[in-house]
């Protein structure tokens, strides 16, 4: 274990102590209590449940630029989802098809504990550490995440605790993985913590009742090759290609801070990002960092409430007879990324240095099981890359995506 981990450890029991103050046992849900319209078999007793939805994305992009090919079709998940509960037992198994490959999103083991307000879990899942990656995939404004999501961790596997107070001020997150999204290449391990507060929670006629603000950390040891492999743009675009050689090779830190907020048609959401890791090529080794954010602002144009829950069109429309509208929602988002000049040493070519990023797209919901999205992407680079024989300073792209959910 990372010689900081000590104190991460430390930090993180205090939170949770805090989060947990208010904690008090809640009441029972009636048997039949559960998200609507999902697929669901219950026990007589109402003691089990077994939970079956799924989520299938296609999307298209074409790219202004010189990249190859300049237009692509694809499948970009296809996930059949089953939770299931005995009692406060719990588990969950999330596959993911795509064109390529079968790979296993969550799988994990439970129990609900601490009256209900706590739930430790066993097995594979969504790292906390970013609002991006524990939302709901279904009810995001783009066709992708923001350029700074590939530098925070996704599902890993490990041991994690979720947990809220009762008054519904305080919620955390604690995680000991891999730290490698897979297998294990050494012996240490990543311990990640999230913290969030609602400070209006307790005052539901207050236009800021949804505000949430958190801080999340993670800190572990790599011993990772990543010769050949790219930091990306928007689009999932390479940036600068790290070369044969080169390996994560000791401490990575990373420090994440959080905003959201929603009320009516209207939602905000930012997210910064703080990372550090030591690196080495060919018996040099040095510490490299980058950094950045984003800030996502949206609103239903049709007037009906957003949240994290997604929107539910007041006029649903008919595929079968065209009637209704549906909801329509426009999203701009704005990023930017600074990148450490140290990289460029571990790369075989100089890097971009910042990244900014513009994306507006305006979405369709048809009804509660589809979207689709649109997303309009310009990247704007501090140094020109070369691309397709070209020096560019910058890229322009155009996404839909079409999504079915239950």
């Amino acid at each position: 274990m990372d010689m900081n981990a000590p104190f991460l450890v430390r930090l993180s029991l205090l939170i949770l102590a805090g989060a947990c103050a208010c904690a008090g046992p809640r009441p029972p849900e009636p048997p039949c209590a559960g998200a609507p319209e999902v697929f669901a078999l219950r026990t007589a007793d109402g003691r089990g449940e077994l939970e079956i939805e799924g989520l299938v994305q296609t999307v298209v992009t074409v790219h202004g630029s010189r990249r190859e090919p300049r237009s692509d079709a694809a499948l970009k998940r296809m996930r059949p989802e089953l939770a299931g509960r005995f009692d406060a037992l719990r588990f969950r198994l999330e596959p993911k098809f795509t064109e390529h490959e079968v790979e296993l999103e969550e799988a994990w083991l439970g129990f609900d504990t601490l009256g209900g307000n706590g739930r430790v879990m066993l097995g594979r899942m969504k790292v906390p550490f970013n609002l991006e990656e524990v939302r709901s995939r279904r009810h995001i404004d783009f066709p992708r995440f923001s350029i700074l999501n590939q530098f925070a961790p996704a599902e890993d596997h490990g041991l994690f605790l979720n947990a809220r107070s009762a008054c519904g001020r305080w919620e955390t997150g604690l995680s000991l993985t891999n730290g490698t999204g897979a297998s294990d290449t050494d012996a240490t391990k990543d311990l990640a913590g999230r913290w969030m507060w609602h400070p209006f929670a307790k005052r539901p006629g207050s236009p800021w009742h949804h505000l949430q603000l958190g801080v999340a950390a993670t800190v572990g040891s790599q011993d990772t090759a990543v010769g050949g492999e790219a930091i990306e743009n928007a689009l999932g675009l390479p940036l600068m290609t790290f070369a044969d050689g080169v390996v994560l090779d000791g401490t990575r830190r990373r420090l994440g801070w959080e905003a959201a907020w929603f009320r009516g048609p209207w939602f905000l959401q930012a997210e910064a990002l703080a990372l550090t890791q030591e690196m080495s090529a060919g018996g040099g080794a040095s510490e490299a960092s980058l950094g950045g954010v984003y800030v996502t602002v949206s609103r239903v144009l049709t007037g009906e409430d957003k949240s994290f829950a997604g929107v539910r069109p007041a006029a649903p429309f008919d595929f079968l007879d065209g009637s209704g509208r549906g909801a329509w929602v426009l999203a701009c988002r704005v990023s930017q990324l600074d990148l450490d000049s140290e990289l460029d040493s571990f790369a075989t070519a100089p890097g971009p240095g910042r990244v900014r990023t513009l994306s507006v797209g305006v979405n369709w919901i048809p009804n509660d099981h589809a979207v689709l999205r649109n997303a309009l992407v310009f990247s704007d680079y501090e140094n020109p890359l070369a691309i397709g024989g070209e020096s560019e300073d910058g890229e322009l792209a155009f996404m839909l995506e079409f999504q079915l959910h239950f």
